[in-house]
């Protein structure tokens, strides 16, 4: 019995877990404000709503049956049982588009900046300020890339927002989202910032978005996301969303991005972006393990006659810091380079043969190349155009393939998914597209293509 009593005591030992949970149930003292306050941000609304607009945009859109519809309903068998369906237009229908959007005046004489696809295409742009005048505004310029647009009215004395250094705004900070949701008007909401330099959320070719819970609903985009001084921090831009309204998961483009391609447009009337000129990819686990460095982008390839490569940079190195400010993956690496400028040079710090080096590069301006796919079965008939890290469809052969299953000139390319991959790889250049696509059967692959405002998913 003393045996049995011992091993239940030993086994009680080595099994019994033992944690001491920090508490603290001190009683916190509850305050209100007194009879003659209130906690408000009327004051901070009052003092930005001047510099907020509401834009709407009329734009004529051509409407085209897919060749492969109008081919199905021509067909002699589809007439033989269904009787004849009518002639089918084989040229575009134009039709018009109303949107509405919000933007945000950055100086007295009528510059406003908003977003890429809120004035993208427009015909007419109508900018009403928040006094009810109204204005016909001419479009300075966009940026795709960014998702960032310059319109300008005729007027005078206008109160502009002033800015502040987003990358000094910290997770947590309260802040209101504030423009015309739906068209009704002026409306604020409020939030805190979720979280900062997000790259990888497939909106823009260039994306270091301030995550915030402040509702962001249609009509918003392009309004101006402030912190509790009024000052800008972002431009509020998307947000994502199965219903199509807020779900607390909104974002914008920090200030500091818009002021530098807003002022490009206004003083060049282009982005003359850095380009250093490698393909590269992040540093995933098994890279880690394989390089002994946990963070970083590595250099899979340097193009011939780059940046890069008077730089000194080789295939293999690991990248870590541009300037001084460390790299964590590969979006960040290209909006530090894209957004010091063409003819900056930068100081790079550089892992290699578990060594620290430094170079210099001075960054070129990047230029746009455009190659007619010759080969590749499923993108025989498209001409692409690379620039920015995008890959834009510059023309459609009629009655090629990729015409028949719905590709159209100006699509952009944003992934491809393959048996072969099993997921969806986020594609910025024409190589890795071909390299993906090469030597695969129709059916085989699906792509994901941004049209204007939407994403449309065609199978290829």
């Amino acid at each position: 019995m003393k045996k049995l009593m011992l091993s239940l005591s030993l086994a009680a030992a080595l099994f019994a877990g033992h944690i001491n949970i920090k508490s603290d149930n001190s009683v916190l003292n509850r305050v209100a404000p007194n009879q003659n306050q209130v906690i408000s941000f009327a004051p901070i609304v009052k003092k930005v709503i001047p510099s907020v607009v509401n834009i709407s945009t009329t734009k004529i859109v051509k409407i085209k049956i897919p060749e492969q519809f109008r081919r199905f309903f021509e067909d002699p068998f589809f007439k033989r049982f269904f009787g004849p369906f009518g002639n089918i237009p084989n040229t575009p229908k134009e039709q018009k588009e109303y949107a509405l959007g919000s933007g945000v005046i950055i100086s007295k004489d009528g510059y406003i900046v908003t977003n890429n696809h809120v004035v993208s295409g427009a015909t007419k742009i109508i900018v009403k300020t928040s006094d009810g005048k109204k204005y016909k505004a001419k479009l300075i310029g966009t940026d795709p890339g960014t998702d960032i647009a310059v319109i300008k009215i005729e007027a005078k004395n206008l109160k502009p927002i002033t800015f502040t250094d987003s990358d000094k705004a910290k997770v947590g900070d309260i802040v209101l989202a504030i423009g015309e949701p739906f068209g009704l008007g002026e409306s604020v909401t409020h939030g805190i910032i979720s979280a900062k330099n997000r790259t990888s959320i497939g909106l823009n070719s260039y994306e270091n978005f301030i995550q915030t819970d402040a509702a962001i609903n249609p009509g918003n985009s392009g309004g101006a996301l402030v912190d509790l001084k009024g000052r800008l921090i972002g431009i509020n831009s998307a947000i994502i969303s199965k219903s199509g309204g807020n779900n607390g998961i909104g974002f914008a483009i920090p200030s500091n991005m818009v002021k530098f391609v807003a002022t490009s447009l206004i003083e060049k009337g282009k982005v003359a972006r850095g380009y250093l000129g490698v393909l590269i990819s992040d540093i995933d686990s098994s890279k880690a393990k394989l390089y002994g460095i946990d963070h970083g982008v590595l250099v899979n390839k340097v193009q011939k006659g780059s940046a890069a490569e008077k730089a000194g940079i080789k295939p293999g190195d690991i990248i870590v810091a541009v300037d001084g400010e460390e790299v964590k993956n590969g979006g960040e690496l290209r909006n530090k380079i894209a957004f010091k400028g063409a003819g900056s040079t930068v100081t790079l710090k550089v892992y290699r043969n578990g060594e620290y080096i430094t170079l210099k590069a001075k960054l070129k301006a990047l230029k746009a190349k455009k190659e007619k796919i010759e080969n590749i079965k499923l993108l025989e008939g498209l001409t692409l155009t690379e620039k920015k890290n995008e890959v834009k469809v510059a023309e459609v052969t009629p009655n090629s393939y990729p015409a028949m299953v719905g590709i159209e000139k100006g699509d952009i390319i944003l992934a491809v998914k393959t048996v072969k991959t099993g997921k969806w790889i986020k594609v910025h250049s024409i190589d890795e597209i071909k390299k993906l696509l090469k030597d695969l059967d129709r059916g085989d692959a699906l792509i994901k293509l941004k049209r204007e405002n939407s994403i449309f998913i065609i199978q290829l």
